[in-house]
């Protein structure tokens, strides 16, 4: 095994007329060196090659493909025709663990490759050299079959077992993905929703006379933040019992005690409104309540029943 010299700093204790200090300190250190990954130097250096032919291939089908489509645009559309199978190849590498995926990108990719052959070939026969287009087709025949030879070699072939378990941790994944999705398209309605029940409560009271609590206290559609509990709610009482009804009306009276926050808060959600509804009625009940604070409130008691924020 080879090594390699490395010099490091460390810090040292160093006393000079009775006081110490940490002092840096170089030393050095003998490294092991990993052999070298002669199986890796050889696929890139195919790959390397294979991109030159790549390349090459490219450029003389773009001259073909555009002389036959009259040049000028002709150049930009015939660059398709070879883009498409290149991408196609990339599209196999990123499913090289999926079977069917892969399946799928092979088949398309040797129809696109048919179809830039094809048009190579028929520029040979029209200029009358069936040479040109025979042995231009080929180019490109070589370059694709190369990378098939590659991507054969990178290939992660799996047991059906585990095949199967790769497939469930996508179907996981992507499952996360679309609750990721619907949860912010759900948190766009009720925000709306909380909106259009403000804009209501106020043209009811612009309407009616009476005070305007919508814009008294206006409700916080922002992004929910962290649960941040006031000292108003934290000395409530959160078993406190159900003796207080809860009204929706458009009147902050009632008879009787108070009801606490917490209290609203667990009959709001025992109904099945959203959150920003059920800030929304709270502040209808209790109109001398801080907003931040009911939609805290309201955010903790559906975390205890629901177990999730």
């Amino acid at each position: 095994m080879k090594f390699r010299t490395e010099t490091l700093v460390r810090q040292v204790p160093h006393t000079i007329d009775g006081v110490t200090h940490d002092v840096p300190e170089h030393y050095a250190v003998a490294l092991p060196v990993l052999p070298r990954d002669w199986d890796q130097v050889a696929l890139r250096a195919a790959a390397s090659l294979v991109l030159t032919l790549t390349v090459i291939s490219v450029i003389w089908s773009t001259y073909c493909i555009g002389i036959l489509l009259g040049r000028g645009v002709g150049f930009v559309a015939a660059v398709v025709f070879d883009l498409g199978w290149i991408v196609n190849i990339l599209l196999e590498w990123l499913s090289r663990f999926d079977p069917a995926k892969r399946g799928f990108s092979r088949r398309l990719g040797w129809s696109l490759l048919a179809a830039t052959m094809g048009a190579i070939l028929w520029h040979g026969l029209s200029v009358g050299s069936p040479a040109l287009g025979v042995v231009g087709a080929g180019v490109s025949l070589f370059a694709k079959t190369l990378w098939f030879g590659v991507m054969r070699f990178v290939d992660r072939d799996l047991s059906e077992a585990d095949a199967a378990w790769v497939r469930h941790e996508m179907s996981r994944a992507n499952a996360a993905l679309a609750v990721a999705g619907v949860r912010r398209q759900v948190a766009r309605a009720e925000d709306r929703a909380a909106a259009e029940l403000l804009a209501a409560e106020h043209l009811r009271a612009r309407l009616s006379g009476a005070p305007d609590k919508a814009a008294a206290n206006p409700v916080n559609t922002a992004p929910e933040q962290p649960n941040i509990v006031s000292e108003e709610d934290a000395n409530e009482d959160p078993e406190q019992p159900n003796t207080v009804p809860l009204t929706r009306t458009n009147t902050s009276e009632h008879h009787g005690p108070t009801p606490s926050i917490a209290y609203l808060a667990r009959e709001e959600l025992r109904s099945g409104v959203s959150n920003s509804v059920a800030v929304a009625n709270i502040l209808q009940v209790r109109p001398d309540a801080n907003p931040a604070s009911v939609a805290a409130t309201v955010r903790r008691e559906r975390s205890k029943a629901a177990g999730y924020l």
